[in-house]
């Protein structure tokens, strides 16, 4: 099967120019690049024309949740303050205006809240019941978000993250009742291997139980670098991405920590083209 590859730059924003890592990726292989969702102070022009220079495309935006941006304390979308609730969702839809500026498709929901007991990276765990009752809250914002993002043929993507980051969701189970709830055509399920590792009992069954509601997939190793540099079992994932005809885009999202990374780079993506030949 014919996979579609794309990688974020977020993995590269505070490493080098963003010249220098579109010059790197091109040559490695990638013609299309996730930008990542900071939307004041990207100049969608300018970075435009400066993927045009490069015939790079775009797949989508990768929000910036939780510690990956200063601005996080607005970036909870459970939320029982008003003024908090109307910034994150302008955070949202300056995405997706970002995203549909620069010719993307999809961009990814993280969950987190301001409400007592919950705080990033705690390690707390919740209940099903539990993390419902915080869930309820965001189920109209997200179908306001829905309905904007529509306009401008973007998917929201509810992403599960690992218990170190939010315990309100945490595996596809909790994804699925998210996007069932909200019940919208442009609202489905952005699954990462890094976190399923962490959390699904079954990464194979995780893919095939989300099904036609999954929408992307993030690709790194357990120990989030390029796929192949650890231990995760990346031939069972394309095996299951193959049963339910997944035909959508594999991004990779490894933790890059220096300028040397042409080959890291280069090696994980023909070892996952490898992989998807068999």
């Amino acid at each position: 099967m014919s996979w579609k590859y794309s990688i974020t730059l977020s993995s590269f924003k505070n490493l080098e120019p963003i010249q220098k890592t579109l010059e790197n990726l091109k040559e490695q292989g990638f013609d299309t690049v996730e930008v990542y969702g900071e939307p004041d102070l990207i100049d969608a022009k300018k970075l435009s024309n400066l993927l045009d220079s490069f015939s790079m495309d775009v797949s989508g935006v990768t929000g910036m949740w939780s510690f990956h941006s200063s601005e996080y304390k607005s970036r909870n979308l459970i939320t029982t303050n008003n003024d908090s609730l109307i910034a994150v969702k302008n955070y949202v839809k300056k995405c997706i205006l970002l995203c549909h500026t620069l010719g993307g498709n999809t961009f990814n929901i993280c969950l987190f809240s301001d409400l007592p007991p919950i705080s990033d990276a705690n390690h707390k765990n919740l209940l099903r019941d539990e993390k419902r009752k915080f869930v309820s809250l965001l189920i109209e914002p997200l179908r306001e978000l829905a309905k904007y993002a529509s306009n401008y043929e973007v998917d929201l993507l509810i992403e599960p993250l690992n218990r170190y980051s939010t315990p309100i969701c945490t595996d596809y189970k909790d994804a699925k009742y998210i996007v069932d709830l909200v019940d919208e055509e442009n609202v489905g399920i952005l699954l990462d291997t890094f976190h399923m590792n962490i959390e699904e009992d079954s990464i194979y069954d995780a893919v095939i139980n989300s099904n036609t509601l999954l929408k992307l997939v993030h690709i790194s190793d357990n120990n989030r670098k390029m796929p192949g540099f650890a231990h995760i079992d990346f031939e069972s994932i394309i095996e299951a991405l193959k049963k339910i005809k997944y035909s959508k885009f594999l991004t990779f999202e490894p933790t890059v920590q220096n300028t040397d990374y042409k080959y890291d780079i280069k090696l994980g993506l023909q070892f996952l083209k490898n992989l998807s030949k068999n």
